[in-house]
């Protein structure tokens, strides 16, 4: 369990570390929004030609020894090597921060290697950690895809919340016209929109108080998470709000049903009727798995320029239970591929067996004995024996100069 916090003046201090070459790319969207000053941003990379063009002010070059400051190569155990390297300097921020968050790409070499174990220096330090990550699009490979997810499922264990973004999500839920580089934009703002409510919800009092204590409380609960911010202007449906903030389409598919615990951040203008708050606490316990730990907070804001903006953590949602029946299914399949690979080949005839195959020597001096040749040719070509015509030249030729 983490330490509880005691109040006193000071905000609580967030540190964002972004990993790798995807995580400093967040890094660099978020050094342009307008995030609380209690935010720390620090761009995390073993690549130093990266980094030099990270826009933060903290940037911290790891594995200097072990990758030169070349990159990992695609490899997640040299980029966890280059991260125990660096272990000092990193611990050294991390114990500095009241939250960490942690975003990154998995599948590559830097991100899936170090970003577990930063993870699991936060755990060690019983720092709260929600982390953030992307996995890569289909077409990057199975090799690739395996190592993203075998990077996702160690950093589950030393993580709070889990929070996956699967690039294949932006071209089902983006306009398939979109540029790249506004795609990865849209991506990195669930972290942005995030980072922005909590940190104005818990570093500021509102009507209804959610302080860093109600946070750490409620990602206790360890596991996969959702996360979602949605604005709803003057006449639109509450309900398709709360719709948009749980349901984020650039998310994997997580059963909300499943979820053991929430935060949500309501911030307002003065306007908000007792009925809309109800309606919100309502539609969320309804969503949430029977007996969810829930936290609603309510920040007044009248110079908001919406009706009203929520924002969501949804925790403890434990991996569905078909995940490990659908690996081992896998399992299986390949398994009973290779036994039925292995029936064809028994199946399949070899072209010859050891008794069919013959030697050419003794064929030829058989074929011999049965054809006896003259010790001399016949001198009259026209008259030729067809018994020493079926005799090859080779052997002839020994028969007439044996003694």
């Amino acid at each position: 369990m983490f330490d509880l916090v005691s109040q006193n003046q000071h905000a609580p201090r967030i540190a964002v570390f972004g990993v790798g070459g995807c995580g400093c790319n967040t890094i660099n969207q978020l050094s342009q929004s307008a995030l609380h000053e209690n935010v720390e941003l620090i761009a995390v990379n073993t690549d130093a030609q990266s980094l030099m063009i990270s826009q933060c002010s903290t940037r911290l070059q790891i594995g200097l020894e072990v990758t030169k400051g070349l990159g990992a190569g695609a490899n997640p155990e040299k980029g966890c090597q280059a991260a125990k390297e660096s272990e000092v300097t990193l611990k050294e921020h991390i114990e500095r921060a009241d939250i960490i968050f942690i975003t990154g790409g998995m599948g590559g070499g830097t991100g899936t290697g170090a970003i577990p174990f930063i993870a699991e220096i936060a755990a060690e330090l019983n720092k709260p950690l929600v982390a953030v990550v992307t996995t890569p699009f289909s077409f990057e490979g199975q090799n690739r895809s395996a190592l993203a997810q075998a990077g996702v499922e160690l950093l589950m264990q030393h993580s709070n919340a889990v929070i996956v973004l699967p690039n294949d999500k932006l071209m089902d839920a983006l306009d398939k016209k979109i540029r790249l580089i506004n795609a990865f934009f849209e991506s990195n703002r669930v972290l942005q929109d995030v980072l922005q409510g909590l940190t104005t919800t818990i570093s500021q009092s509102g009507l209804i108080n959610i302080d860093l204590n109600d946070f750490i409380a409620v990602i206790s609960h360890q596991g996969r998470a959702a996360m979602g911010v949605a604005r709803q202007l003057e006449g639109e449906e509450l309900q398709l709000t709360i719709s948009n903030a749980l349901k984020n389409p650039l998310q994997e598919n997580v059963d909300l049903t499943q979820a053991q615990g929430a935060i949500v951040s309501v911030i307002a203008t003065d306007n908000i009727e007792l009925s809309q708050y109800h309606k919100i606490g309502e539609t969320l316990h309804q969503q949430l798995a029977p007996g969810a730990f829930v936290i609603i907070g309510l920040t007044i804001v009248p110079e908001l320029d919406c009706e009203l903006e929520l924002m969501v953590i949804a925790t403890g949602i434990q991996a569905q239970a078909n995940m490990a029946g659908n690996n081992l299914n896998t399992l299986e399949v390949a398994s009973e591929a290779g036994a039925i690979d292995e029936t064809k080949e028994s199946m399949v005839k070899p072209r010859f067996v050891s008794s069919e195959l013959v030697n050419v020597h003794d064929f030829l001096k058989q074929k011999a004995v049965s054809n006896p040749a003259p010790n001399t040719l016949r001198s009259n070509t026209d008259e030729h024996s067809t018994s020493v015509l079926e005799i090859p030249t080779y052997t002839r030729r020994l028969q007439v100069n044996e003694p």
